[in-house]
């Protein structure tokens, strides 16, 4: 009984910290809401007690610059440093850097290698990117539905999709020998603001 005491608020405080904090997030807007005009990348978890989230977020005249007759630039890759991401429960910040194997590999990419136009609209075009992520130093492809949306001067890009932890060599993690365990399904979602230049040039780091 006196372990489960002790158990207890470790739980009420990860299912408080992670739902206050979470709500904050670029993703966790309504549909009714404006494009946000930045670049961000968020990978949303769940575990058998709270929703969990991990977010980078980059200012807006951080952008990548593309030539106007190229929405694609093929093998164009992101990197976004694995430390300069906030943790939804700061107490899983340090787990988060283990996880990725940061000290082996400080970035998490995404590399757009190809897409087909869907549809467009005044405002909004609809592709669909073939993407590499890596995570821990392994890459899977996925085939990802993503918007071009107009963003004032400049436009987003923005795009998401449900990922496995094994499928890069993660275990999910477990705590508290086993209480509390985390979903082997993530979502990742991001956002990339871009421009139009006379070449293809980039920059989203800082």
């Amino acid at each position: 009984m006196k372990q489960l005491f002790r158990i207890l608020p470790t739980i009420l405080l990860l299912l408080h910290t992670g739902g206050v904090i979470y709500s904050s997030h670029p993703e966790n807007n309504g549909k009714e809401d404006t494009p946000t005009c930045m670049s961000y990348l968020v990978i949303i978890g769940e575990s058998n007690v709270n929703r969990f989230s991990f977010t980078f977020k980059n200012p807006a005249p951080d952008k990548v610059g593309i030539p106007r007759n190229n929405l694609l630039w093929n093998g164009t890759e992101l990197f976004i440093p694995v430390r300069e991401f906030e943790a939804s429960n700061p107490h899983m910040y340090k787990d988060f850097l283990q996880q990725m194997q940061e000290s082996r590999f400080p970035y998490i990419s995404i590399r757009f290698i190809d897409f087909s136009n869907e549809k467009h609209t005044d405002s909004v075009s609809h592709l669909k990117y073939n993407v590499g992520i890596t995570l821990a130093g392994v890459t899977r492809e996925y085939s990802i539905d993503c918007e071009l949306v107009s963003c004032g001067n400049n436009s987003t890009i923005k795009g998401a999709e449900t990922l496995k932890l094994t499928d890069f060599n993660i275990p999910p993690p477990q705590k508290l020998n086993g209480l509390i365990k985390v979903k082997d399904e993530i979502s990742v979602s991001f956002s990339i603001m871009i421009n139009f230049t006379p070449e293809n040039t980039f920059a989203i780091s800082r």
